[in-house]
């Protein structure tokens, strides 16, 4: 008399799972979170890019130390497993972590910002983000469209908005909102002076949505496919000399020892910004391809 029961509450299991299965993005699974746990955060030795930017973040989870003669800017502090890579690699390049007086991030992802609770703990530096990504830090919740594991809330000190400037020690940055990855993505581009000559540099971390992210139609997010169009023509039109990304391992292959030996041309440098705007372009015909099969596949529903 109690299979019935049973079988019911089988397939009522198997039907709860196959929709989180249709709700959740793929990349929920242990073997995805374990490559930010694990092989993406290993230390690496820290080095310096150009100018007063230095590398000091994991193997392919990025954080970067800009250095200034009033203390230091700090973009992304990545996971948590990574806080004591970064103060390791700091003070490797001769720098003190208690000199960090700024923490920036390039958006609101657990694998970036993770360790800014700790970090801000350590140092006491003001967190500054734009509005729409500060809002998430201080929930410790992922309010982006992946709506992914949450972190430590972190008191934002300084909420921005598209196109404010953070200044420290005779540098500044400048923050341009990109959204569609996060609400609040940040491109942040600087010029830094080195060898005797200025250097344009971007810091990239904000493309699409992730994939399995629902595009079109999103509830929470209805203009989601226009944010994402409208956030690659506005990059498209900066023209940095040099752009480093929140997932660095590809872009920096066979370039740093090079970096380190101090070679010139510099081993990034974009001649007319040619990669730069192929990494766009190739990401967003990549998007526009998805859009473009999620509106065929709810039409012929």
């Amino acid at each position: 008399m109690r299979v019935p029961g049973i079988v019911a509450a089988l397939a009522m299991a198997s039907a709860i799972a196959a929709a989180q299965q249709r709700v959740q993005p793929v990349q929920f699974s242990q073997e995805w979170y374990q490559q930010f746990r694990g092989p993406y955060s290993e230390a690496v030795e820290p080095f310096r890019i150009i100018g007063n930017i230095h590398y000091v973040g994991g193997a392919n989870i990025a954080s970067y130390l800009i250095t200034t003669p009033q203390g230091h800017i700090l973009v992304d502090t990545g996971m948590t497993t990574m806080h004591n890579v970064i103060k390791s690699s700091v003070a490797k390049l001769g720098f003190k972590t208690s000199d960090i007086k700024i923490m920036l991030s390039s958006h609101a992802h657990f694998d970036h910002i993770e360790g800014h609770a700790a970090m801000k703990k350590l140092t006491g530096a003001r967190v500054m983000a734009i509005k729409q990504d500060a809002a998430a830090l201080e929930a410790g919740k992922d309010l982006s469209p992946l709506g992914d594991e949450g972190w430590m809330p972190v008191k934002v000190d300084r909420v921005l908005k598209d196109g404010d400037t953070v200044a420290l020690g005779g540098t500044t940055l400048r923050a341009l909102w990109a959204p569609g990855h996060t609400p609040g993505c940040t491109v942040w581009t600087t010029t830094v002076p080195d060898g005797g000559r200025n250097y344009s540099v971007a810091i990239f971390g904000c493309g699409a949505p992730n994939g399995g992210v629902k595009v079109v139609g999103n509830p929470k997010f209805p203009t989601l496919a226009e944010d994402a169009m409208a956030t690659f023509r506005k990059l498209k039109m900066l023209k940095p000399d040099i752009y480093v990304s929140g997932h660095p391992q590809m872009l920096f292959a066979g370039k740093i020892e090079r970096m380190k030996a101090g070679e010139r041309p510099h081993p990034l440098l974009d001649p007319g910004a040619q990669a730069w705007t192929k990494m766009l372009d190739d990401a967003q015909t990549a998007f526009e391809k998805r859009v473009a099969q999620e509106r065929a596949q709810s039409s012929s529903r």
